[in-house]
């Protein structure tokens, strides 16, 4: 049964490579990995059902080594074929739009299992056993999974939210790349704004970058037919602030423990204290 296992492992591993070696479109390369790995699942499904493996250590070496990395590339895949098939061909501006929403959705789930995600780069076996072998009742989870992977005999507790997380690594390489690549268009046809100002901004970075945020989600901004980026090269620009780094400001944001909009309820109380002040003047 060993060899079953290893065996069909290794098929879909060189199925991948060798699909991949000549990709060059999404749209006609993906679906014949998509199809290759969910055939290969569906097999290995079965041969798991009638395996018990000899050590725990081999099965978390399964478990959190060779199914995870395999089940990225299906995610992956799955993820990339679907982006361009759901992405805007209008402008622009709304495929940038697009980019940097399906970028601040990795990192949301980024944040979300921010324990989970550090403990795996950081290379810890400590919580292995009851992350990587099957029917462990110690952990409470939400299983995230494939409707093939929903059965005890063929996930544990964490090793889809693994996969995910390879996945969203590879994703995330894929849209920054595809954003560097609008970028460059738009060094090449001067549509950086050339805003020059002499004010500066004198409060907190986090603040002026939760202050972004909440305009671009508001899409108070050219109804929000904006990027990201763009609206934020202004606020350097009109402040003289470097905002290299929001994202990761964002980010900080995101892990704040209990109040997430400090410098946005900041304002309201001030704007209100001003309306009293006015009123009672």
């Amino acid at each position: 049964m060993e060899i079953q296992i290893e065996s069909a492992l290794q098929k879909m591993q060189e199925t991948v490579l060798f699909k991949e070696s000549t990709f060059s479109n999404v749209i006609m390369d993906s679906p014949p990995i998509i199809s290759a790995l969910e055939t290969g699942f569906v097999e290995l499904k079965t041969l798991l059902h009638r395996h018990k493996f000899r050590t725990s250590e081999e099965e978390i070496t399964f478990f959190k080594e060779k199914k995870p990395k395999l089940c990225s590339k299906l995610i992956y895949h799955q993820k990339i074929y679907q982006f361009e098939l759901s992405k805007p061909i209008s402008s622009y501006q709304a495929q940038v739009v697009f980019l940097e929403k399906e970028l601040e959705k990795i990192n949301i789930y980024y944040n979300k299992n921010a324990d989970f995600v550090q403990y795996y780069r950081s290379g810890s076996t400590l919580m292995d056993k009851y992350y990587f072998i099957r029917n462990i009742k110690e952990v409470t989870f939400h299983l995230e999974s494939f409707n093939f992977e929903r059965d005890p005999c063929f996930s544990t507790a964490f090793d889809f939210k693994l996969a995910r997380l390879l996945a969203n690594d590879m994703l995330g390489a894929y849209l920054n790349n595809k954003l560097l690549n609008f970028k460059q268009i738009e060094s090449i046809q001067g549509e950086n704004l050339s805003i020059q100002s002499k004010e500066k901004w004198t409060d907190k970075k986090v603040a002026l970058v939760e202050l972004i945020y909440a305009i671009h989600s508001a899409n108070s901004i050219n109804s929000g037919n904006i990027q990201l980026k763009t609206l934020a090269n202004s606020f350097e620009k009109i402040f003289n602030i470097d905002l290299s780094d929001f994202y990761n400001v964002f980010n900080e944001i995101c892990e704040r423990k209990n109040d997430k909009t400090i410098y946005l309820n900041k304002l309201i109380r001030s704007l209100n204290e001003r309306i009293e002040n006015a009123e009672n003047y």
